[in-house]
């Protein structure tokens, strides 16, 4: 008999600093903020998200408080650092300041699943990866 797997989709997490759609994240106690080149990195996000979003007329801010974290295997558009038309379908990605990808660095999140465009490319993420 075989064991079925379950995937439940992304999780939501409070906004611990203010975060921007299409980043890297990392989770802390605290909540999410946007991951470093350094890591560790968690998923990535697809929505704007506020640390006190109180400060932001206009928006839900129940909503807005909360982002949900897209993780691994999910495939999601993420960000590049420098020129996104340089990174073709395949291509390994890594973490880069500011939660977003670059075809160069030394954490590994993912790979494009299709060839970068208009400064972010798609993204289908490994399995978090945390600093030694």
């Amino acid at each position: 008999m075989s064991t079925p797997s379950f995937k439940t989709g992304p999780i939501t997490y409070d906004v611990a600093e203010d975060v921007s759609k299409f980043r890297l994240v990392e989770v802390t106690a605290e909540g999410v903020k946007h991951a470093t080149a350094a890591g560790p990195v968690h998923g990535a996000i697809a929505e704007n998200g506020y640390a006190d979003p109180e400060d932001h007329p206009g928006i839900d801010t129940v909503k807005a408080a909360r982002v949900a974290v897209r993780m691994s295997p999910e495939t999601t558009p993420v960000e590049v650092s420098g020129d996104a038309t340089a990174i073709e379908q395949g291509a390994p990605l890594y973490a880069a300041a500011d939660g977003k990808v670059s075809a160069t660095g030394t954490v590994l999140v993912g790979f494009a699943t299709r060839p970068g465009y208009r400064g972010r490319v798609s993204v289908t993420l490994l399995t978090p990866v945390f600093p030694a």
